[in-house]
């Protein structure tokens, strides 16, 4: 019987054993399409940047994305998802509020009490700083109020004043009536009364 010679058939590597695709069912798609995982801040560090949110807030005139780069987030598109998501949940629990009531209660009291120092100049009697006799009286016999009018002092070597210079009247009583308005409501009344002296000198209409 004739022998008969096999063809030696050259395999290719798909042939001789599964590729690296084949055998994991195509996980080099599978690699590509995996979901990115979203990085999260630990639950502490998070609130901590909600709340330093919340003060820079308000503090900037309500700008929530600026707020959100002043805390820490990438300018553009994450700081504007964060600041957006950041002012929802201070709104709902009522925090954004709270820190504004506490904002304004601070800002009054200081008001309130920066106008009662003005007051204390510009209403201030230097006649309380001496006694009786026509002596300066020492300053630690002087109450609050006189005490706030003094800008310096200076004491001989026993203690006893020799020069007290005093903050300005006419400066306080400026301030004082800029925030009471009272320099624009008179220049509103003498436009009025310049108003009325044109319209009273006006040539009256002929009749026909």
């Amino acid at each position: 019987m004739a022998h008969i010679p096999q063809t030696a058939v050259a395999l290719s590597s798909s042939d001789s054993e599964p590729s690296r695709e084949s055998a994991n069912g195509g996980g080099a798609i599978e690699e590509g399409t995996k979901k990115r995982k979203r990085t999260t801040l630990p639950r502490q560090d998070r609130l901590y940047r909600r709340t330093r949110f919340c003060e820079e807030y308000l503090a900037n005139g309500h700008k929530a994305t600026a707020a959100a780069v002043a805390v820490g987030y990438a300018e553009g598109s994450s700081a504007r998802g964060i600041g957006h998501m950041f002012l929802a949940e201070l709104k709902a629990s009522g925090e954004l509020a709270a820190a504004a009531r506490q904002r304004a209660e601070a800002a009054e009291l200081e008001t309130v009490r920066t106008l009662r120092e003005v007051a204390r100049i510009a209403y201030g009697d230097v006649g309380r700083l001496f006694d009786a006799d026509g002596k300066l009286i020492p300053l630690a016999d002087l109450d609050e109020d006189v005490r706030a009018i003094v800008a310096w002092i200076e004491l001989w070597p026993d203690g006893t004043p020799k020069k007290i210079k005093l903050w300005s009247k006419i400066e306080a009583l400026d301030m004082a009536m800029r925030h009471a308005g009272l320099f624009e409501r008179d220049n509103r009344q003498s436009q009025q009364n310049m108003i009325l002296q044109v319209e009273l000198v006006d040539a009256p209409k002929r009749q026909e």
